[in-house]
């Protein structure tokens, strides 16, 4: 008997969200069914600020006037999630961006730096700028008019090939690797965002960011993989990974300049299922981790975390696509092992929940990491444990990370009963085990994601938690942790709805809290209840990211999802 509601879940999601390539040609993603879409996100037609701006009216993008102004707006809307710099010295201020009015659409491609106000001196900046000039200014009451979108798109392009051009240009002016001092600063007629970090780390760092900006705006897997595989290189070349354990021998700034180049290349290795140039466990690296000044150090489980997901990632590769006379036979104890690893690594991040950060902002800082480390330890063992409980039945239309999608297997793609006990015989849990395991895990995720905190400009506290329609709420090169386990949350909903529609609760007993008879229905309900606010939690942290075309479609889709499975409800 077919379940209900799944068919009304597939066929309401859009098949334009997800991680989309922008160096793509846009004819890849003509209207289909007659919908207008732009890179998965709607277009004015039905965007909420459609009626209060006409198609005549030129964008306004965000632009800074000088390095101390960007610096500024980096620790505001950057650091929270990417701490490539140490500690502020100068007391933040209040934004300081002013904004311009950009080309039409049909202009973007004719862009000159003379446009404007001021240009940035150094890779580092350029890169930041890159990133900074996708938020929409404070009053644009149009930031997702298809117009605005491709300025944005155009100048942030405009600063992250100019970024490049100015690395290779700063790597030469550095000479040969074994003659780069990187404790003595050079004087390259410019002077660095932040005291403490030489400007021999600005290629190394701006390299970071933009391998951040191909994935997260441009949706370019392999691009990010070549800037970070350049930044590791880069980084070894100079000895950056050899430094010893004093701070004299390893200032904070070479330390954060190290380990955020491996974190983002273990994200690279991630997304792109291949292993870093280097890992992190290598005996070669010296350089110690970052330090922000609280009792819990945040980057050495945030570098677990990493590697842990990155196992589940290569042993979920294993289990679905070997053969039985390939696989190992000691495949079982692998993936035992790896679960209790990994629980291991929950029960160390759950100290986190024991702990009080204090207000200074690098102490937000450490606790935001350990946040986005708990994020990545549950998204591994929802990752070891999704093929068990749901043998990856594809639930979105499109590709999103490593989710299969309906439409590259069809609608009526179902294992063989022969490929589903042969991976059954080998896997040491049973589907009940593994869906419960999930279903714990991926609402542990969502409320990390309600946790993460908006962008903060002095005067409205540390880390102001409310929603902001134009303003990012996190730098979303996570977003695939969201996508994981909102596949989790919507399958695991669909199986409650069926087994409530259909009087078999019994088969659901696993997922409830010690069920009874007698209230096995209102147990049942209270769990669904439980699953749409996981879904809610996620659908809200990612909606306000789509201003970041690479994966901004991942909220829309959600959203959509949410929308097929409640059409009661008119947005999340």
């Amino acid at each position: 008997m077919p379940e209900p509601y799944l068919d009304s879940t597939m066929g309401l999601v859009s098949p334009f969200a997800g991680v989309h390539n922008l160096d793509l040609s846009p004819e890849a993603f003509s209207d289909v069914s007659g919908s207008r879409q732009l890179w998965g996100l709607p277009t004015p037609s039905d965007g909420p600020f459609a009626s209060s701006i006409s198609d005549t009216d030129l964008p306004i993008i965000r632009v800074y006037r000088n390095e101390e102004d960007i610096t500024n707006a980096y620790y505001i809307y950057i650091h929270p999630y990417l701490p490539l710099l140490p500690a502020a010295i100068s007391p933040q201020y209040e934004d300081q961006s002013s904004f311009i009015q950009a080309p039409g659409e049909s202009n973007t491609t004719e862009l000159k730096k003379t446009d404007l106000p001021y240009w940035p001196e150094s890779s580092l900046s350029l890169a930041l700028s890159a990133l900074l000039v996708l938020i929409p200014p404070s009053h644009d009451q149009a930031p997702t008019k298809g117009s605005t979108f491709a300025a944005r798109r155009a100048y942030a392009q405009l600063f992250a090939q100019s970024a490049l051009s100015k690395i290779e240009q700063e790597i030469d002016d550095l000479g040969p690797p074994s003659s780069v001092n990187l404790f003595v600063s050079t004087d390259r007629g410019n002077i660095s965002l932040h005291p403490d970090v030489p400007i021999q780390l600005d290629p190394i760092l701006a390299l970071v960011t933009l391998a951040v900006y191909e994935y997260v705006q441009r949706g370019n897997v392999s691009r990010m993989r070549a800037r970070i595989n350049q930044a590791v290189t880069t980084a070894m070349d100079i000895s950056l990974h050899t430094l010893g354990v004093s701070s004299s021998e390893s200032p904070e700034a070479h330390r954060r300049a190290w380990w955020m180049t491996m974190f983002i290349a273990y994200l690279s290795s991630n997304l792109h299922l291949a292993p870093p140039v280097i890992a992190a466990n290598d005996s070669r690296i010296t350089t110690p981790f970052p330090q922000f000044g609280v009792h819990l150090e945040p980057f050495d489980l945030l570098m677990k975390a990493q590697t842990t997901l990155f196992a589940s990632h290569q042993m979920a590769q294993k289990i679905e696509k070997s053969s039985h006379a390939s696989r190992p036979p000691n495949i079982g104890d692998e993936i035992s092992s790896l679960d209790a690893l990994t629980v291991s690594l929950m029960t160390e991040s759950d100290r986190c929940l024991r702990t009080t950060f204090g207000s200074d902002y690098e102490e937000q800082i450490a606790e935001n990491l350990w946040r986005i480390g708990r994020i990545n330890i549950y998204t591994a063992r929802i990752r070891l444990h999704r093929f068990r409980a749901f043998m990856d039945i594809p639930l979105f239309l499109d590709k999103y990370c490593d989710l299969t999608s309906i439409n590259s297997h069809g609608l009526s793609s179902t294992p063989s009963p022969a490929w589903v006990t042969e991976r059954e015989t080998s896997f040491p849990f049973t589907e009940e085990e593994s869906s419960n395991i999930c279903l714990k895990a991926c609402l542990v995720v969502s409320t990390m994601f309600r946790n993460l905190p908006y962008p903060s400009q002095p005067g409205l506290g540390p880390f102001e938690r409310r929603p902001a329609y134009k303003t990012p709420h996190t730098i979303p090169y996570f977003a695939c942790s969201a996508m994981q386990s909102c596949y989790t949350l919507l399958m695991l909903l669909h199986k409650v709805r069926a087994c409530l529609a259909t009087d078999r609760l019994g088969t659901c007993y696993h997922l409830l809290n010690k069920p009874e008879p007698a209230t096995e229905a209102s147990d049942a309900e209270r769990l669904a209840e439980e699953l749409r606010r996981g879904v809610e939690c996620l659908g809200a942290s990612l909606k306000s990211d789509i201003i970041f075309e690479g994966v901004g479609g991942m909220g829309h889709e959600i959203e959509s999802a949410y929308l097929a499975a409640f059409p009661e409800c008119h947005e999340i």
